[in-house]
């Protein structure tokens, strides 16, 4: 039997818990950056993702088996428990988002949902390629706008006071795209043998995990630019670039770290997940007057 903390490792990690805390820090920079108080979208932020994340586990037990050995086992241990949880996670999300933001929010919290069922599900007409997940590139697009909307608009559309800007609501989309397609070719860096060997074509098997390093460098820059270039036109307050940079550089060492250090990728992919916990806090130590929870 495992040790309690690597099975509680194990628990938090594989439910999709530890993903679920880092989107509550990024839909409270989106809240930032949109001028609204940290309201209940942080809830469903939480409970969205577990439920949708959970699911998507579920639906790819068998196709995941090479590339996620200890995640598969746990989750093919837990069926039930995982599809009971995740329902009531999804069902928890939409109640609150029609109860705060009537059909706008009811459409934010479902769109990743259904995203996630055209994405996982085999419903191309190909014969080579069933699922968007195994499109190059395009699967890489689909997790990335399935994220970023969401967690940019949510608090938006739950908000008591809708006054916040909608031009901060976009750049906030546009910076969890690209830090969501970091973070997804960063996962496929530590699955580049089981889909060569499965004929999944990502950014890492078709060019390689050194220059697919250098594809994330630039989106590491693009990101600063696009976060400074925003603020300087006011669209976002102009603490953000400050604020953002301690996450951008710990994203750039995990990228870095993929091929010149000691640390399994499986860690590594892990801790990518809790740049959220960075922004976080950049935003709260150096945003001031940034509003408290709004019910």
């Amino acid at each position: 039997m495992q040790p309690i903390p690597k099975r509680v490792y194990a628990a938090v990690v594989h439910s999709s818990l530890f993903l679920g805390l880092a989107t509550i820090g990024e839909v409270y920079v989106a809240s930032s950056f949109a001028g609204v108080g940290a309201n209940v979208a942080l809830l469903v932020g939480l409970l969205a993702t577990i439920g949708v994340y959970n699911l998507d586990k579920l639906a790819d037990v068998e196709a995941d088996a090479a590339n996620y050995a200890e995640r598969t086992a746990f989750v093919s241990a837990f069926p039930r428990v995982y599809a009971t949880l995740s329902g009531i996670a999804i069902v928890g999300a939409v109640a609150l988002a029609i109860h705060f933001g009537g059909l706008s929010g009811l459409a934010l919290v479902v769109f990743p949902g259904a995203i996630a069922a055209v994405y996982s599900f085999p419903l191309l007409p190909s014969d080579s390629v069933k699922r968007l997940k195994d499109v190059f590139l395009v699967n890489t697009t689909v997790v990335s706008l399935a994220w970023a909307v969401p967690v940019a608009f949510v608090p938006i559309a739950v908000a008591v006071d809708r006054s916040g800007h909608l031009a901060g609501a976009a750049v906030a989309a546009l910076w969890f795209f690209l830090r969501s397609a970091v973070s997804v070719e960063v996962h496929n860096v530590r699955d580049v043998h089981g889909d060569a060997e499965n004929g999944v074509e990502t950014l890492p098997t078709a060019i390689g995990v050194r220059r697919t390093q250098y594809v994330l460098y630039a989106l590491e820059v693009i990101s600063l630019a696009i976060v400074v270039a925003a603020a300087v036109v006011g669209y976002i307050p102009w603490w953000a670039p400050s604020a953002l940079t301690p996450a951008l550089v710990y994203s750039t060492w995990i990228t870095y770290s993929l091929t010149e250090s000691n640390w399994s990728v499986e860690r590594l992919c892990t801790l990518r997940d809790g740049e959220g916990v960075l922004m976080t806090g950049g935003v709260a130590f150096v945003a001031s007057g940034v509003p408290v929870f709004v019910v």
